[in-house]
């Protein structure tokens, strides 16, 4: 496969002389042979597109062009929250501090049949091409249909300034660097929300629109220090193993070479029963050791410095646990 490249001067070619000249002289020698309102070189076209209809009394609308007495094309609106018929949301509801901003280019581009001018629709979240809707109070989790998202279950969501962002692909691209944020600002006094309430805890969710399980991030490097001390543990731990094994086999060794004086019998090896005994007492002893090092190690370190709990970290040691309080990921 070819690379695609992107020509940059072609976004100015209308701010150079030379530029200029040859998309004019390209057009004109066009326009002799072409029909007319073909919509090449971005000329005006007759393509029959749905139009955004009714209109709401309060809105403004700013649309490409218009079609049956009616905004058709890319369109800005200025309404109030809605998303959807005129009843729909905060502002179908006649309420009062939910001011609106619906951008979409694409109007009902995703439906199953081609639609013209014969169709008359508001907004569709659904099959809307592409959109950014901001509003000042609404349930943007609710508008965009996405898990959990029911304005009677999902309380915390309602009456929340919100922007929803969709389309096929959304690309966020920065230069030097892409910051993906959750929590108040560092502003002088007490920022709030659009309710009037102080926020909960921050929290970023990534995870597709039907997930409902939502687990802690791993932050990578309080793992990769977990990991080098468990790895630290482990080794110290095989070295004590090691250690008791040599111990055990030297015990049993001895065990079995012991020969002492029975009184009427003369000398004496243990019988292979009392050397079972024996081993299987040292054995004992020895994995309740081992067991009762494991059990210190994660009470005394692991849990509380590494793990946490499954809420998230213990207070008092945030800094070290593997998990994030703020970033969680679905299946």
């Amino acid at each position: 496969m070819s690379n695609l490249e992107i020509n940059m001067g072609d976004a100015y070619s209308g701010l150079t002389q030379r530029r200029r000249k040859n998309l004019e002289r390209m057009q004109e020698e066009f326009g002799d042979v072409a029909p007319a309102r073909t919509g090449l070189f971005l000329t005006d076209d007759d393509e029959d597109m749905p139009v955004f209809a009714p209109k709401g009394g309060c809105e403004v609308i700013y649309a490409r062009k218009q079609l049956a007495g009616s905004k058709a094309g890319a369109r800005i609106v200025l309404t109030k929250d809605n998303y959807g018929h005129v009843a729909t949301g905060l502002g179908g509801a006649g309420g009062t501090r939910c001011e609106a901003i619906d951008i979409v280019a694409g109007h009902l581009t995703c439906s199953k049949k081609i639609r013209t001018s014969q169709t008359k629709s508001r907004a569709n979240f659904a099959e809307d091409g592409a959109r950014i809707y901001l509003t000042e109070r609404g349930n943007v989790n609710h508008y965009f249909a996405t898990e959990n998202s029911d304005p009677l279950t999902a309380i915390s969501d309602n009456l929340k300034s919100g922007i929803g962002i969709k389309a096929d692909h959304t690309l966020v691209i920065g230069r030097e660097r892409v910051r993906i944020l959750a929590g108040l600002g560092k502003f002088h006094g007490e920022e709030r929300l659009a309710t009037g309430e102080k926020p909960p805890s921050p929290k970023i969710e990534i995870g597709s629109t039907t997930e409902n399980d939502y687990q802690p991030a791993v932050r990578g490097d309080n793992l990769v220090q977990y990991l080098y001390e468990m790895k630290d543990f482990v080794d110290a731990l095989a070295a004590k193993v090691d250690s008791l094994e040599n111990d055990l086999a030297l015990y049993q060794v001895a065990l079995a070479g012991h020969i002492h004086v029975v009184v009427g019998a003369g000398p004496s090896t243990p019988s292979p029963s009392a050397s079972i005994q024996g081993l299987r007492g040292v054995k004992k002893m020895f994995s309740k050791k081992l067991d009762g090092i494991l059990e210190e190690f994660h009470k005394a370190k692991t849990e509380r410095q590494f793990l946490g709990t499954k809420s998230g970290a213990l207070k008092g040691v945030p800094s070290d646990n593997i998990l994030s309080n703020t970033v969680y990921i679905g299946r």
